[in-house]
């Protein structure tokens, strides 16, 4: 609900800044009327944009689903090596720092954005992974989507870098 207040402020800006530009036409100075008009229609039209860029985002944030699968994982020694290799392939390179999958380590460093810290999850049996069924961590491997069915934003980018391909 909170992430909706950041584009009610924005399409409130612009219907504000709409509005200032029928008050600037109705000025008597042609300055005052002609410049007042063509900025606050440039800047409302600039603001509608960013709103509706917003919106999008918030829509493409949400709209990501995938079915949980109901399994349950053996642990045969095959699947203990291939899980180990999928691991050390693919899981290590974020989220191992000092051992095996304990996180900790900052992604921010490596993005090009300025974000000031994203640690990744420690996906060890003592980590957030406890509370997590079979079927959850294999949602999030395949389609990155978390137990709550939130997108895990960063998975889907390394997901699509083709170090995946066969998970």
């Amino acid at each position: 609900m909170l992430e909706l207040l950041g584009p009610a402020m924005s399409i409130t800006t612009a219907a504000l800044l709409a509005q200032s530009s029928l008050r600037s036409w109705r000025a008597e100075n042609k300055f005052l009327k002609w410049g007042g008009t063509v900025l606050s229609a440039l800047f409302s039209g600039a603001v509608s944009l960013i709103s509706v860029i917003m919106l999008v985002g918030l829509i493409k944030l949400h709209a990501r689903s995938a079915p949980v699968s109901e399994l349950k994982v053996a642990g045969t020694p095959e699947q203990i090596a291939l899980g180990q290799a999928i691991s050390d392939g693919f899981c290590s390179g974020c989220h191992s720092r000092a051992g095996t999958l304990t996180g900790g380590l900052d992604l921010a460093q490596d993005l090009p954005l300025p974000i000031r810290l994203f640690v990744a999850s420690n996906l060890t049996p003592a980590g957030q992974l406890s509370h997590w069924s079979d079927g959850d961590i294999f949602r999030a491997i395949r389609n990155s989507v978390d137990k709550d069915g939130r997108w895990l934003i960063i998975m889907s980018y390394t997901m699509n870098s083709g170090r995946s391909k066969n998970i």
